[in-house]
């Protein structure tokens, strides 16, 4: 049998107390939930309006076209892009000899009207088969919040 001195027993319970506690306290660990609670913004389509017509377009040639772009959400929007062109005709208008030319991007303020001119235009290549028809589209507008 092997005799330990005081010292010696003293020094290994209390390595033994003080290691064994430390294990228990860094076993433990939290998570805790709260509610958040979150309202979106509302989102409301702008609305896109065109004033008048173009007329006596000739090939190679545009014409002023005045657009409103009304923005009721409490954020700006971006207009990105305004396009549109005509469908071919049944007098053999081609598809697309008249269409909105491009524009730069803008942004429209929260709660505002903005109030722009784009240019209409019959392209170069346009022929006899386009003169005098009515070329009506659709205008296309593309936005996203700012």
């Amino acid at each position: 049998m092997v005799k330990l001195g005081k010292a010696t027993v003293v020094a290994t319970v209390t390595a033994t107390v003080l290691s064994g506690g430390a294990a228990a306290w860094a076993a433990y660990s939290w998570t805790q939930q709260d509610k958040v609670k979150v309202v979106a913004a509302g989102a409301a389509e702008p609305t896109v309006t065109v004033a008048g017509d173009v007329t006596g377009l000739l090939p190679g040639k545009t014409a002023p076209l005045r657009v409103t772009i009304k923005n009721n959400n409490d954020y700006p929007v971006r207009v990105t892009k305004l396009s549109g062109g005509n469908a071919a005709t049944g007098s053999g208008c081609p598809e697309w000899a008249v269409r909105v030319k491009p524009i730069e991007g803008f942004t429209v303020p929260a709660r505002s009207t903005k109030k722009i001119t784009i240019r209409i235009g019959m392209e170069e290549w346009a022929d006899q088969k386009c003169a005098g028809q009515d070329l009506s589209f659709d205008l296309t507008t593309v936005m996203t919040a700012a």
